[in-house]
């Protein structure tokens, strides 16, 4: 067994080494390089040891690469938690007591994960996920602009040096902050990138562009120093990685929690609020992240919370900063060909081995070609396409993704979210009060009932619609509340349908119903009325009109739109006593579930099944039952396509007991003499006019050999009519079958076939 394991692990690794070793090994290179300055800027903005950056870049990498189930998100500290950051150290006094509140919030993360929490990031709307994304663009952009053409370092530091400028700004003034050399590797590596994105060569498009950008950056830059040029791009235009001699030397240089500060009750407050801010921003960059991977995989957001908790923990007891997952690291580990979440390791790794390893030779890599990856990365999170296609979507959805939008980019990613979520959802609540319940009007033998059917969470947000189609019921009605689709009920909901049922219904003569209310809900189950036929209702009902009631129900069938039958209270009301409006003499094929096809319930029918909807003499005591004692009104002889009875005795089959059953099919088959050729089971329209000959064959039978049935066809006190189902479409066609019996009878059945034809056509002239 444990060999068989072993040769399973292997043939697996073989096959990630042929089909994904190469995309993540070019992608984390790529991803390592970007993460290098990003690493040391959140240091540096968050006002914490540059080397706290690079710690946290490598746990990112490796730790939380590890354990996270995301096949391409990347973690590593976030600019947008540096305000945290600052204000946590400011008001806890000392980096290392920020340390012990990192921690706390690392086990609280973890805490978070294993409670399952993860399940918050599937209840914000994708238009505001998508705004994030376009927002990170555009800060991308932003942010890297200053890299890529000046000398400044950001765009506020620019930004204060013109407004120190005097009034009599000078355009020669401003070519001060302008980097001639950054704006010609910027020029040259923008062009690449597109080249090596848009071209269709082949060998072209298997070559990373980000890749290539460095290495022309770096070949340009070092041409441009050995020429001792005035373009060269020194340090401050350079990266800037610090340099270790030993891992000793790099050990000595990280900072531990203060334990001593356990007591602090401010420690365990950043705790929470460190843990509450990751958290967000890392399940939201993690579902924006799965947007942008083009296989569309999913991980589990509780795992994702437990590895970025484990991370946080290690980072606050080895001293760096908190990490959640980044977007930019994650997009640009996309965009680079990512296939797996090894990339993300590897870009640890590689962090980890350049710290150590070669320091010299990264810092050789101009900012200007990073600032450039980023920078188009940027712009595809950000492009004029996705503005447009949210835009199509409706401006309850633009308006809530541009806010989102600007919030971000004004404020922080945090605040923005925030903002974009309550947008979203005064959206979200505008829309539940325009948006109708559903309301059904179902037709019961006994007449027009509304049913109201709750949703499956019925909060406050439903209100709105609730009160308008509940006053839309109109006065003297029947109306069934029903609750039994329902998992959850706002107490305000049931509140108010408790009012309902108790003030506005007796006002308005309402009969209501309510249906599938659980036992904690402090409202019950009440039935005021019921719908299975009753005595009245059978006694009222002339032919024409339940022949119409059966049309109706087969209509309801074959449009999918069944009634939502409550059938334990159905067999409580029939357990006693029944009261039938029809009579259905069918086949005993599986295909024609009478009840079913007619959309009827428990005390709506008599059904009586047979091969070949024949008749002999326990058939006919069965009708009259039915007709005479139980005071049906209509019987409804069913054929059906495709019928096995009737095909065998099309080809003759002669075998048991079976003979003597088709036998009585026989009158229709000598009765068919429109076919003369291939008198067979095999010929679909010979077999349909026997069928139809059998159903007519049966009716007159019916009529000539029961006197009770007959007296009553004759006096109108029932109906007979003939029906054929199709199997194909499941369509029950009702047909006079005048013409047929006629064909059939070798004597005068004249009243008969008027009866016949009578009831269809008093059915066509009315509706129920």
């Amino acid at each position: 067994m444990k060999t068989e394991t072993l040769h399973t692990q292997y043939r697996k690794l073989r096959i990630y080494n042929k089909r994904s070793i190469k995309f993540d090994f070019i992608a984390a290179i790529v991803v390592f390089l970007v993460a290098i300055p990003l690493c040391l800027g959140v240091a540096l903005a968050s006002g914490t040891p540059l080397i706290s950056g690079i710690i946290s870049g490598i746990i990112g990498g490796i730790v939380v690469g590890s354990l996270s189930g995301s096949h391409v998100s990347v973690s590593g500290p976030a600019a947008g938690m540096a305000a945290v950051v600052i204000a946590g150290v400011t008001q806890l006094g000392d980096f290392n007591v920020f340390l012990l509140a990192l921690l706390l919030a690392g086990v609280l993360q973890m805490f978070l994960g294993l409670f399952r929490a993860g399940f918050i990031a599937e209840y914000v709307p994708s238009n505001v996920v998508q705004g994030l994304l376009c927002a990170i663009g555009i800060l991308l952009i932003v942010k890297q602009l200053p890299l890529a053409f000046t000398h400044a370092s950001d765009l506020a530091e620019l930004k204060m040096d013109l407004l120190d400028m005097t009034e009599g700004i000078e355009v020669n003034d401003l070519s001060f902050h302008i980097n001639t050399g950054a704006m010609l590797i910027s020029f040259i590596s923008l062009t690449t990138l597109i080249y090596f994105d848009k071209s269709t060569i082949k060998w072209v498009k298997a070559v990373p562009g980000p890749i290539v950008v460095v290495i022309l950056g770096i070949i340009l830059n070092e041409s441009l120093i050995l020429c001792n040029s005035w373009l060269a791009q020194t340090t401050p235009q350079l990266v800037q990685i610090p340099k270790h001699t030993s891992f000793a030397d790099f050990y000595a240089n990280m900072h531990s929690p203060a334990w001593s500060a356990w007591s602090n009750p401010k420690v365990y407050f950043y705790a929470a609020l460190l843990a509450i801010v990751a958290s967000l921003e890392s399940l939201l960059n993690l579902k924006a992240c799965e947007k942008l991977d083009k296989k569309r995989r999913y991980c589990s957001k509780d795992k994702e919370l437990f590895a970025q908790g484990v991370g946080n923990f290690l980072a606050g007891l080895i001293g760096g900063v908190p990490i959640t997952s980044v977007i930019a690291r994650t997009s640009v580990n996309i965009e680079t060909g990512a296939k797996t979440k090894m990339a993300a390791i590897l870009h640890g790794i590689f962090i980890l081995a350049a710290i150590m390893l070669i320091p010299k030779t990264l810092n050789k890599i101009p900012l200007s070609s990073l600032a450039i990856i980023l920078i188009y990365t940027g712009y595809k999170l950000t492009n004029p396409d996705i503005y447009k296609s949210i835009y199509r979507q409706g401006m309850e959805r633009f308006i809530p993704f541009i806010i989102t939008i600007i919030s971000i980019v004004a404020l922080n990613l945090l605040a923005g979210i925030m903002i974009g979520l309550v947008v979203s959802f005064f959206f979200i609540l505008k829309s539940n009060s325009q948006a109708r319940l559903d309301i059904i009007k179902e037709i019961y033998p006994n007449g027009v009932t509304s049913r109201l059917v709750l949703p499956q969470q019925t909060t406050f947000l439903n209100k709105a619609s609730l009160v308008a189609e509940l006053d839309s019921i109109p006065k003297k009605s029947q109306l069934i509340i029903d609750a039994r689709y329902s998992d959850y009920i706002d107490k305000e909901i049931i509140e108010f349908i408790r009012d309902f049922q108790t003030a506005q219904a007796p006002h308005r003569q309402i009969s209501l119903n309510l249906i599938g209310f659980k036992d904690r809900y402090s409202i019950h189950n009440y039935i005021d009325f019921i719908n299975v036929t009753t005595y009245d209702v059978q006694s009222i009902l002339e032919p024409h009109q339940i022949l119409n009631i059966l049309r109706e129900g087969n209509q309801r069938f074959l449009k999918d739109q069944c009634i939502h039958r409550s059938l334990n209270i159905d067999i409580k009301h029939t357990a006693t006593t029944q009261h039938p409006i029809a009579v259905v003499l069918g086949c005993i094929d599986s295909r024609v579930p009478v009840e079913t096809i007619f959309d009827m319930s428990f005390g709506d029918i008599f059904c009586i099944r047979i091969a070949g909807n024949v008749v002999n003499d326990d058939v006919l005591a069965s009708v009259e039952y039915a007709c005479h004692v139980v005071g049906v009104k209509l019987l409804v002889v069913l054929g059906h396509t495709r019928c096995g009875a009737i095909m065998a005795a099309c080809d003759d089959v002669e075998q048991g007991h079976i003979t003597q059953l088709l036998a009585k099919i026989k009158p229709a088959i000598a009765a068919e003499t429109e076919t003369v050729a291939n008198r067979k089971a095999t010929n679909d329209e010979f077999v349909h006019n026997v069928t139809r000959l059998n159903v007519a064959n049966t009716l007159q039978h019916i009529y000539q050999e029961s006197s009770i049935l007959r007296l009553m066809t004759n006096q109108e006190d029932i109906g007979m009519v003939g029906a054929i189902y199709d199997v194909n479409t499941g369509e029950v066609s009702f047909r006079d079958f005048s013409s047929a019996i006629n064909l059939i009878s070798q004597t005068d059945e004249t009243n008969l076939t008027e009866k016949l034809s009578k009831i269809i056509e008093k059915a066509k002239q009315s509706t129920h």
